[in-house]
């Protein structure tokens, strides 16, 4: 699942997209046929906006993931810059020895920064792909749970529809401050996915 802009629609009890939602809206009322005028108002409908992003990130589910990626990268994050510190001093060497170092030397020096270089660039590429890999696993196993927390949240508290404004290209120009759900959604899921593990394990130590 990727976890992009959605919103919540409880009356198709579907996940869409809220900028073509907001797109598509005029125009379906727009094709309303004129009879439709005469008929009963309908009920006001009720909107909330959540920052999905901000609420995977303050779920305790979500703050423990985050520690562990640290920690489980905190030994290649240590190695390149041992290895970066390598290299400038390779470079340091080349520099020093610009005058005095024989053609030989020079050749083999650079040859060995250039390798170096190789190296670092290799494995640097190598561990952001990791860790974003890691990163991406985490959020979407946590958005996944918490898409049902606010399909539960909105349907019990009659929301027609809730905007994720996570994105700054969200097409929400104002939104008041009461009908932001972001906290109540990560208190719920704290709720229902609770970490005990991490606790058990602080105990154990």
């Amino acid at each position: 699942m990727r976890l992009q802009r959605w919103l919540f629609s409880s009356g198709a009890g579907v996940l869409a997209c809220a900028l073509t939602m907001s797109i598509l809206a005029p125009a379906a009322l727009a094709a309303q046929p004129a009879a439709s005028a005469a008929s009963p108002a309908a009920a006001p409908t009720r909107v909330a906006i959540i920052d999905i992003q901000a609420a995977i990130r303050a779920t305790e589910e979500g703050q423990q993931a985050a520690k562990r990626i640290q920690t489980e990268f905190a030994p290649r994050r240590n190695d390149l810059k041992a290895q970066t510190q390598q290299l400038q001093a390779l470079q340091q060497q080349l520099k020093d020895g610009g005058n005095t170092l024989s053609i030989g030397a020079k050749d083999e020096l650079e040859q060995r920064i250039a390798l170096k270089q190789k190296q670092i660039q290799r494995a640097y590429e190598d561990a952001q792909s990791d860790f974003q890999s890691a990163n991406s696993d985490a959020v979407n196993r946590i958005g996944q749970k918490m898409m049902k927390v606010v399909s539960t949240y909105a349907t019990a508290q009659g929301y027609s529809l809730v905007l994720d404004v996570s994105n700054p290209n969200t097409p929400v120009l104002f939104a008041a401050k009461g009908i932001n759900i972001t906290a109540p959604i990560v208190a719920l899921y704290n709720k229902d996915y609770p970490v005990a593990a991490a606790s058990s394990t602080t105990a154990s130590h």
